[in-house]
């Protein structure tokens, strides 16, 4: 029976390893025709308003004061099909403060370090389901809303979906 040098064995596995994972990343276009290797950008609030009007919702925009470590901020309503409203914030930049949702403050705030942006919304508050909401129709829309509007911003900013 032949010895196998344990030093070789380990770093032949960590080589397969990451050329795997290097041959896992890939890059030009999903099947959907979205780009999924690009590297990460800078979006501001214009950009940000941009990106979402692409979505099938109505949005109200409203003034917002720049949270800390922010670049730029966007806050507002968003209306879908069952009348479901979404209030939200959107803080931009590295390591930056949520923006502060009325009635939900930041509980329900997800970042996303390598698109670089902090998502609020009130659709589940410190006091359980946003008051707005009314329905098993508005809770799964409501749910559906912020997924998508978190989605069209991860795409945009580093070609890829929002991590898991």
């Amino acid at each position: 029976m032949r010895r196998v040098n344990h030093a070789t064995w380990h770093w032949s596995v960590l080589a397969i390893a990451l050329l795997a994972i290097v041959a896992g990343c890939g890059c030009g276009a999903s099947a959907d025709g979205e780009a999924t290797g690009t590297p990460p950008h800078s979006i501001d609030a214009s950009e940000a308003k941009q990106v979402l009007a692409t979505l099938p919702y109505r949005y109200r925009w409203r003034k917002v004061e720049l949270p800390a470590g922010a670049r730029d901020a966007v806050a507002g309503t968003a209306v879908g099909k069952h009348r479901t409203v979404v209030h939200f914030g959107i803080s931009l930049g590295g390591n930056t403060d949520p923006v502060p949702v009325p009635q939900a403050g930041t509980a329900s705030a997800y970042g996303y370090p390598r698109g670089e942006f902090v998502f609020t919304d009130d659709v589940i508050t410190r006091d359980g389901i946003g008051k707005q909401i009314t329905n098993a129709a508005q809770w799964r829309e409501g749910n559906r809303m912020v997924v998508e509007m978190e989605e069209k911003l991860c795409r945009t900013v580093t070609g890829k979906p929002c991590p898991a």
